[in-house]
């Protein structure tokens, strides 16, 4: 969000004027852009949807926000009146000539070029572990994200582009892939409904907890990479359900003592938390770590081997003793990147998200243990 306020702020047309940002979100582009504006000393409101919960509203007023309007049920409709009412009133005191511009939460060059830097250091951070690490443009094997809108994921990939663009000609021409798991969650799976229809289409609602991912409809370049990824990157669309999501976050709380939002959390689920089983039974806990190197992966496209969609909501009770001991446990990373092993590179990307409290992660907990998402499964 930062590059894309600079790029705005380079704009010759808008030097030694007044400016006034504004931006639609569901909070964390938001608070993001308040935050940078804010560092600059430029005002910046924001347009949240009506169910944007009371402790984001009062994190984007006490991070500076000019001010904090709530209207309609998706972030398209709080775009659309940000664009058609608030930015065409005029405020109290302000100036005629004020330069008002509206910042996209995830549809501009400027963002996936700030979020490209992401790849950068991890090329400075994962040094080569072999001979053969030379000759990729990032030494990592997956990279797992969320996808709202499609601005980190289109970061990532143009940020891998550019690296392979530096090695030299004869490694860059024996590059092995560079898998990514774009992971959303039931509700807000803008991205894996239009890789389903092969078109840019629109979510009829956002029903998912999840609020930070709820875009009716990815960007174009988003779907464009995830249908028809550039070479030497493979792109895999995973869904989970809230509650995997909700998993993910206490397996952190748990492990780590880092709190974070299910936007967040559902990421580390897909790596390492239990998947379906394939015979659609109940699965099994063990008593160890689930690491995601099970067997027997299964992926929804093998006609496209660039791009996959791997949607199916784990079962989250415990299983009785009787279920078939045969049947296998398939992380949805492993169901996805089926020749990873133990000593293959996997890099999550946790963004944290402000949609969090301790309160929160403790009311997922007895939801979870009262055998919430455990009547999920494949269709």
């Amino acid at each position: 969000m930062g590059s894309l306020i600079l790029s705005h702020l380079s704009n010759p047309a808008n030097a030694n004027r007044d400016i006034h940002f504004y931006i639609s979100s569901g909070g964390n582009a938001g608070l993001a852009a308040v935050c940078a504006a804010r560092s600059l000393s430029y005002p910046c409101t924001v347009v949240v949807p009506r169910s944007t919960r009371s402790i984001i509203i009062r994190k984007l007023r006490d991070a500076g926000a000019t001010d904090v309007i709530a209207h309609g049920e998706t972030i398209a409709k709080a775009d659309e009146y940000m664009h058609e009412v608030v930015m065409k009133e005029r405020r109290e005191g302000e100036s005629a000539d004020v330069v008002k511009i509206a910042l996209h939460p995830f549809d501009h060059e400027a963002i996936w070029n700030g979020n490209s830097t992401i790849v950068d250091e991890l090329v400075h951070q994962l040094p080569p572990d072999d001979e053969d690490d030379y000759q990729r443009a990032v030494p990592a094997d997956a990279i797992i994200c969320s996808v709202g809108g499609g601005g980190l994921l289109n970061g990532l990939v143009d940020g891998i582009e550019r690296q392979k663009r530096l090695l030299a000609p004869e490694r860059a021409s024996a590059n092995k892939d560079i898998n990514i798991l774009a992971v959303e969650t039931e509700g807000t799976a803008s991205l894996a409904l239009a890789m389903s229809k092969k078109s840019l289409v629109s979510l009829p609602a956002i029903t998912s907890q999840a609020s930070s991912l709820g875009v009716v409809r990815v960007s174009s370049r988003t779907l464009e990479y995830s249908l028809s990824p550039p070479q030497g990157i493979a792109i895999h669309s995973v869904v989970l359900s809230d509650a995997d999501a909700a998993r993910g976050v206490l397996r952190l709380v748990d492990d780590e003592r880092l709190l974070v939002e299910l936007a967040c959390g559902v990421c580390v689920e897909a790596a390492i938390g239990d998947a379906q089983r394939q015979n659609g039974r109940k699965r099994k806990r063990s008593g160890g770590t689930d690491e995601g190197y099970g067997s027997d992966p299964t992926s929804s496209d093998e006609s496209n081997p660039g791009s996959r969609a791997v949607s199916c909501a784990s079962d989250t009770e415990d299983t009785d003793a009787e279920a078939d001991s045969t049947s296998q446990t398939v992380s949805k990373l492993r169901q996805a990147v089926p020749d990873l092993n133990p000593e293959s590179r996997v890099v999550l990307i946790v963004c944290g998200g402000s949609n969090i409290t301790l309160d929160m992660a403790a009311e997922w907990r007895e939801k979870l243990k009262d055998g919430w998402g455990s009547k999920k499964g494949c269709e």
